[in-house]
C-alpha cells in the first residue's frame, strides 16, 4: 500500500516525508524513546504522522513485544506483590537500575526506525534474576507514553 502524501492540516501546503531524529515521553515507570520516526512535515515545519492509524499501530507493536522481556508476575488486588518470573520468590522492593530495550520497527514500505522501552530492573531476592516488575505494568503505560510521543513530536490530536 502506497502512502498518500497529505497537505498540511494547518496551512494546507504540501507535505513531504521526513524523519524525526529523536522524541521521548515518560509515563509512570516507562520511558519511551522513538528514533528516526517517519512523519510528514510541510515547509513551515507543521508535522503529522505518516498515517492516521500510525500511533495506534505503534501502541500495538510495542505491546506485541512485551513477552520478549524478562518479567516478574504481579499478585494481589489491593496489596500488590511482584514475584520472580522464574522461581516465584519476591522481587526486591527497589529497582537496581534502569535498562533500555531497543526494537527495530518498520511501518509499511518506509525505512525502519527504532523504539527504546526503558524500565526499572528488579532483582529476585532468591535466584538473583534481573527483570522488570511485570508485563502488566509495562502494558498499562504504553498507550499514555505514545500519547506523550505524539505531543512531543508536535503532531495534532485526532478525534
Amino acid at each position: 500500500m502506497a502512502l498518500k502524501v497529505p497537505r498540511c492540516v494547518k496551512c494546507v501546503s504540501p507535505c513531504e516525508l521526513k524523519t524525526l531524529p529523536s522524541v521521548e515521553a515518560v509515563d509512570g515507570s516507562l520511558k519511551l524513546t522513538v528514533l528516526d520516526m517517519p512523519m510528514f512535515a510541510c515547509a513551515k515545519n507543521h508535522k503529522v504522522p505518516v498515517h492516521r492509524d500510525f500511533m495506534l499501530w505503534l501502541i500495538q507493536e510495542i505491546r506485541a513485544r512485551e513477552g520478549q522481556l524478562a518479567a516478574g508476575k504481579e499478585e494481589g488486588m489491593i496489596f500488590k506483590k511482584h514475584l520472580c518470573g522464574d522461581c516465584g520468590k519476591e522481587l526486591a522492593s527497589k529497582s537496581e537500575r534502569r535498562q533500555a530495550f531497543p526494537y527495530e520497527l518498520k511501518y509499511e514500505e518506509l525505512a525502519p526506525f527504532k523504539v527504546e522501552v526503558d524500565m526499572p530492573i528488579y532483582k529476585c531476592t532468591a535466584c538473583g534474576k534481573e527483570q522488570i516488575r511485570s508485563t502488566k505494568e509495562l502494558h498499562g503505560h504504553v498507550a499514555q507514553a505514545v500519547v506523550g510521543i505524539n505531543d512531543s513530536a508536535g503532531f495534532p490530536h485526532s478525534g
